[in-house]
């Protein structure tokens, strides 16, 4: 069985276009004044008919505090310059949202007065395909379950779930193998891959980062 998953892998690598760098080799940590603690998220689900894409940044001082009123951007080849607004006078928490998750990098710039954080590139995953199981699929319980996917390029890592198993941390290497007692029978049966990437941001304080994780889901599988 391990050697057909290796297999497996390394054909679904070949099928992606095996030198395609790994995403991380895209982040760039930025720069900046070294005041501000910026926390920021892009949450990508799949949904019936594409994606919703959440764009979250937290904005902090060196105590912790809320830094209201910053002029918060996420650049992207696909969406072009996307200004994320503050929730709420004083929160410090900037957002939007988008009906897509797009291919190509993303670039986070946040400026308030003198202080700012600027260039903090990550590099972006893209969409990745489950090839098997696919939706309405049968599959034997109790045996070990091999779950398939295809990506343009690695992510930094990536996280398998279904109803009985996981969520496992696992290299995007584009299989993984589902132990036999973890795949009971169920008609319902739901396969779920996240992928991610993540940049340390040099020009804010400690904590500072950029991160961006993106969901694909399956169902039914009917595990039988």
């Amino acid at each position: 069985m391990r050697n057909l998953v290796l297999g497996i892998m390394a054909g679904t690598l070949i099928g992606c276009g095996g030198g395609t760098e790994p995403v991380v080799e895209r982040n760039d940590p930025g720069t900046g004044t070294l005041t501000l603690k910026v926390t920021a998220d892009i949450d990508a689900k799949d949904v019936v008919g594409g994606f919703i894409t959440d764009f979250d940044v937290k904005v902090e001082d060196a105590g912790g505090n809320p830094i209201s009123g910053a002029t918060v951007t996420i650049k992207n080849p696909s969406l072009g310059e996307i200004t994320l607004l503050e929730t709420s006078a004083g929160s410090g928490k900037y957002i939007a949202v988008r009906n897509s998750f797009p291919s190509g990098d993303f670039e986070l710039n946040v400026v308030v007065g003198t202080d700012n954080v600027q260039g903090v590139i990550l590099g972006g995953p893209g969409v990745h395909t489950i090839t098997a199981p696919l939706a309405n699929d049968s599959v034997p319980s109790l045996q070990s379950l091999i779950v398939t996917w295809n990506s343009p390029s690695q992510a930094k890592s990536a996280e398998v779930e279904t109803r009985d198993y996981g969520p496992v941390v696992v290299p995007d290497t584009g299989a993984v193998m589902v132990p036999s007692l973890e795949n009971v029978a169920r008609a319902d049966q739901r396969i779920r891959i996240y992928r991610f990437n993540e940049v340390g941001i040099n020009g804010g304080l400690p904590g500072s980062r950029l991160k961006v994780e993106v969901r694909q889901t399956v169902e039914p599988v009917i595990v039988q």
